[in-house]
């Protein structure tokens, strides 16, 4: 079968040294073409990537008209995301766009709308969804092993050692720095695991560690039309241990330390009346993973990523979080 040809869109940070590796270690997928801002900044990652050079382009519908992309990886700041990945979906071509979805709810709106005028995948990169060991879990909820939900928590504490990008502190490119770039990982693990719509969420975001104009820690509280609750904690500026996942219903529960975003951690987990365990668990490629889903959700299989109509739940709860 024929390899997924990928075009990215981005040449620096997360596209860089994260992103373009992750498609070179997918079975079946291969990055054949770039769109950077700059010249040099997209032949830069071409050279960088194995990418021909005649494919490292600085306009957006140069991109979209080579006939050698099959596929793209939107991986520019989200207040671009609209409009780059409707122009995508309107040319052909499945997209994958990177966290968070869009800035706004009526953006990711758009985005689902021209998917689904296109006949064409729109998936949101939420690489916690190709964990095994999340997978595991999220089907057990599902088939009641825990009982009915009751509880679930969430947190991240991941101080960065240096100011992040200026996109990241202007709200309006970057919908928030704590809830956007962590967070919104977050509230999607909360939503899959409950496999509930959300009735109403509020939240409270401070800039307390970094002073910038946008947050730095956010903490959400999720009320579910299935009754249960649930919260997240996203922080950016301070430190506090492994990413912890928790999960408590009416016949179990489960803890989670570590585990998220492929690191390696342990879980515990116990059902009422019987003795807790606990089992480690190994570290995982979430991004190779995810890149591998996407090209099986390509060739007509039913994958666990994270759909466009995810995406606006996700920001539906983002917004409700920051209040705008």
């Amino acid at each position: 079968m024929a390899d997924l040809r990928w075009g990215m869109i981005g040449s620096s940070g997360w596209a860089d040294h994260t992103f373009a590796p992750a498609v070179a270690r997918a079975r079946g997928n291969k990055l054949v073409a770039v769109l950077g801002s700059t010249a040099s900044g997209a032949q830069g990652f071409a050279e960088r990537h194995g990418i021909a050079r005649a494919h490292a382009h600085t306009e957006l519908k140069a991109l979209l008209a080579d006939a050698a992309v099959d596929a793209v990886w939107v991986a520019s700041p989200p207040d671009l995301h609209r409009v780059q990945a409707v122009a995508a979906l309107q040319a052909g071509k499945h997209v994958l766009c990177e966290k968070p979805m869009a800035v706004s709810v009526a953006d990711c709106r758009a985005m689902t709308r021209a998917a689904q005028a296109a006949g064409r995948l729109l998936h949101v990169g939420f690489n916690n969804r190709s964990h095994p060991q999340l997978q595991a879990l999220a089907k057990a909820i599902a088939q009641g092993r825990y009982g009915e939900a009751l509880e679930a928590r969430v947190q991240v504490y991941h101080p960065y050692p240096s100011p992040p990008p200026q996109w990241r502190q202007n709200r309006r490119r970057s919908g928030g720095w704590a809830i956007g770039d962590v967070g919104t990982h977050l509230l999607d693990v909360l939503r899959w695991l409950m496999n509930a719509d959300a009735a109403h969420a509020q939240g409270v975001l401070s800039s307390r560690c970094w002073g910038f104009k946008t947050d730095d820690h956010a903490a959400v509280n999720v009320v579910f039309k299935n009754g249960a609750v649930g919260n997240i904690t996203a922080c950016t500026g301070a430190a506090g241990g492994a990413p912890r996942v928790e999960f408590y219903g009416t016949k179990g529960y489960f803890i989670l330390r570590g585990g998220l975003f492929g690191m390696p951690g342990e879980l515990e987990s116990g059902l009422k009346g019987r003795e807790s365990t606990t089992v480690a668990v190994a570290g995982f490629d979430t991004y190779g993973g995810e890149v591998e889903l996407f090209a099986k959700a390509v060739r007509g299989k039913a994958v666990s990523l994270a759909s466009g109509d995810d995406g606006v739940a996700n920001i539906r709860l983002v917004a409700a979080a920051r209040g705008w």
